[in-house]
């Protein structure tokens, strides 16, 4: 038997980890630059997570969809202390892709519409309604095409011939959305506070201004935060950099800690208009116990040490390393981010080479991620990375830039 080949692997096998580090069979460490597909904010082995585990794996784990326990009810509490009180609904799921899907049922059973806005360049999951939406399944041609999906200019100020003329309220790529009018609104805007595809930081305001552009339109507000909640930004969620409350927030990847943990959370008026039209939502795995203790635990780790406000200053040192190495590198086009999701893409000269520079990074040791879309490197390393940890790997990228010279 082998591994149905959907994703290309290294060729290395890990057989474990401590801290920002993970080992292979062959006694090699690396330093996890990438999270383990951004998801082990709390890296490798962290005792609060791993005592967690052991005791809920003497007791219940899974206990059906009708049946409430004292650990969701403990982690609706974490939740409630760290979101605007507007978001009280919620229902805990396995993978982002799912969470992102039962969003998207929700926003039109409670508007009766079919239309949903994305922004390109984006991803919202594997699933077939996810998938359809992003980027890449608009070539995919094993996908049903939803006939309804109206696609924004990637939010990419470098990138837009119009970018003189943003700000102060006015952004040029939301101009399709201000047209429409509101009888041919859409059951909802998705919106990812940071794109996780190129990492690609939309201008300060546009978020906001998105936001009312789908209220005056009657479409629901979806902050999509797979990627960007749970502190990755170096705030709690991507939208509070902006100041708004969405009225549907899907979170997962951080919030289990390495663990198939996600979430929907919304408010009383859309469960209202929802529920009677959506009638029941029962998948095996809602709302079990496990999923509940691993919540609790990551959201308490990550208020009890700090971890939140670390992934902000240690986001702020990655970038600054970043930027000092494309004063003397340029072949680095532009280095991006927020918080401790930072990218640093290549010119497009120097783009071809990205993925031979990912392979000797993780040579050196490093675990990372080269985007060939947007011929970017993507990082997303644990929040308890260490400084020595950090500059370690600045050090190496820097050779390696210095060696496709």
């Amino acid at each position: 038997m082998k591994l149905w080949n959907t994703n290309p692997l290294h060729g290395i096998r890990l057989t474990g980890g401590r801290g920002s580090t993970v080992f292979d069979d062959r006694g090699t460490s690396y330093t996890d630059m990438w999270s383990g597909t951004w998801c082990n904010v709390l890296g490798y082995g962290h005792p609060r997570l791993a005592r967690a585990l052991g005791d809920q794996a003497g007791g219940l784990l899974q206990a059906g969809a009708s049946f409430g326990t004292p650990e969701i009810d403990d982690a609706l509490r974490q939740l409630a202390d760290i979101l605007p009180p507007e978001l009280d609904r919620a229902v805990f799921l396995n993978s982002g892709s799912e969470a992102v899907e039962l969003a998207l049922k929700m926003a039109m059973a409670a508007t009766g519409r079919q239309k949903i806005i994305a922004a390109e360049k984006g991803y919202y999951g594997g699933t077939i309604f996810a998938l359809s939406i992003s980027e890449p399944g608009r070539t995919a041609t094993w996908l049903p095409k939803p006939g309804q999906v109206v696609r924004l200019p990637a939010p990419h100020c470098a990138r837009c011939p119009s970018s003189p003329d943003c700000g102060g309220g006015n952004f040029p790529c939301l101009a399709a959305l201000q047209e429409t009018p509101p009888e041919e609104g859409a059951a909802a805007v998705i919106w990812e506070p940071v794109l996780g595809g190129g990492i690609l930081v939309p201008p300060p305001g546009y978020g906001a201004r998105l936001r009312e552009l789908a209220a005056a339109q009657g479409a629901l507000f979806i902050s999509e935060e797979i990627t960007t909640g749970m502190g990755r930004t170096g705030l709690w969620f991507g939208f509070s950099h902006e100041n708004l409350v969405p009225d549907i927030l899907v979170i997962g990847k951080a919030l289990g800690g390495g663990l198939p943990v996600s979430a929907v959370v919304t408010t009383k008026e859309v469960e209202e208009r929802a529920v009677s039209v959506l009638g029941r939502h029962v998948q095996s795995h809602q709302n079990t116990p496990l999923s509940g203790r691993i919540a609790a635990e990551v959201i308490g780790t990550l208020r009890d040490e700090g971890l939140v406000e670390r992934s902000e200053k240690m986001g702020a040192m990655l970038l600054s390393g970043l930027k000092e190495l494309q004063t003397r590198f340029p072949c680095i086009r532009e280095v991006r981010g927020k918080g401790l999701m930072v990218g640093a893409e290549l010119t497009p000269e120097t783009a071809g080479r990205g993925p031979d520079m990912s392979k000797r990074l993780l040579e050196k040791g490093y675990i990372q991620d080269f985007h060939q879309l947007t011929s970017t490197f993507r990082l997303f390393p644990p929040f308890v990375i260490t400084r020595d940890e950090m500059q370690g790997f600045l050090a190496a990228f820097g050779d390696v830039l210095g060696e496709m010279e």
